[in-house]
């Protein structure tokens, strides 16, 4: 009961993998007259988010035979890493105490798993957007020459703080036709073409097209690491490839090696219209790339080969 909020909509996306049958209200006063529950087994309740005096709705909801877990959504939407995986394996125990649904722990992703063929989900490319300082205005000027409805998956790795990402998921909307945001467990990416990667948490995609969070597994000093999460997305997906923009770091470096030995296409944004150019000065000196230019040229390559 209240999708519209992430924690809410991150265990409905999972319970309907798991083929449980999931109903769904939005109720925003506490003497609201809900129909249809008699149809539903368990009940989950996401609290904190709508103001009213929950009291009397939850006694309401106890008058039935039904069973009723609280989600306090306020608290649970900002967990991550392992907080937000053990808060999901408390809850979906709750609903199904076979263990059925719980996600499976684990250190890193299992590099032996088939890579995702993501083309089914009308995926024909995959693209890394990397960049440390000065990456953020490049990517904007790049995501705003697309029309939105190419066959692409973009997956911006840049540097950042974690309490900044909510907000350049917002900044790089504007004016732009993708709803960027940021990824949670079970979202399918049939809904998303443009998501930023966590900081604490790593990216894995499963044969249904659905995304999973894991949690990090060593630390780094850049957030996220940007050649670890590409080597783990190279043993993941199929038909990746990654474009490289401003930053001063040597972080980037192993991970446009990764892609590149395993076949994908690197280009970089033109080192004479970078803030710094130190990341792809060092790209160059151990791989050739396909192209370089400014942002606008690059998204231009990139839907020529849509």
């Amino acid at each position: 009961m209240g999708k519209k909020e992430k924690s809410g909509i991150q265990i409905s996306e999972k319970l309907q993998q798991y083929d449980f049958q999931v109903s769904e209200w939005i109720v925003s006063c506490e003497d609201e007259e809900i129909k249809g529950l008699d149809k539903v087994d368990t009940l989950i309740v996401n609290i904190g988010l709508t103001k009213f005096d929950y009291g009397p709705f939850l006694l309401s909801l106890g008058d039935r035979d039904k069973k009723i877990i609280i989600n306090e959504a306020s608290v649970s939407n900002k967990l991550s890493g392992l907080r937000r995986l053990s808060w999901e394996r408390h809850l979906l125990n709750k609903i199904d105490s076979s263990f059925n649904v719980l996600p499976e722990y684990t250190n890193s992703i299992n590099p032996k798993k088939d890579k995702v063929n993501l083309e089914e989900f009308g995926v024909k490319q995959v693209w890394i957007l990397a960049a440390s300082i000065g990456g953020p205005e490049a990517i904007q000027d790049f995501l705003n020459s697309f029309t939105g409805k190419e066959p692409v998956l973009f997956i911006i790795l840049q540097h950042i703080n974690k309490e900044f990402l909510d907000g350049m998921a917002k900044q790089l909307s504007q004016n732009c036709h993708f709803d960027i945001k940021v990824p949670f467990s079970g979202e399918s990416i049939k809904s998303t073409k443009c998501i930023i990667y966590p900081v604490d948490e790593y990216l894995e995609f499963n044969n249904k097209g659905i995304i999973e969070l894991l949690p990090v597994s060593k630390e780094s000093k850049y957030t996220p690491c940007i050649d670890d999460c590409s080597k783990l997305l190279s043993e993941n997906l199929e038909n990746l490839n990654m474009a490289i923009y401003s930053g001063m770091s040597t972080d980037g470096i192993k991970a446009a090696t990764y892609i590149h030995d395993n076949g994908g296409e690197v280009i970089t944004q033109a080192e004479e219209s970078c803030v710094l150019s130190s990341i792809i000065t060092g790209i160059k000196k151990v791989i050739d790339i396909e192209f370089e230019g400014s942002p606008e040229e690059m998204a231009k390559y990139i839907m020529n080969k849509c």
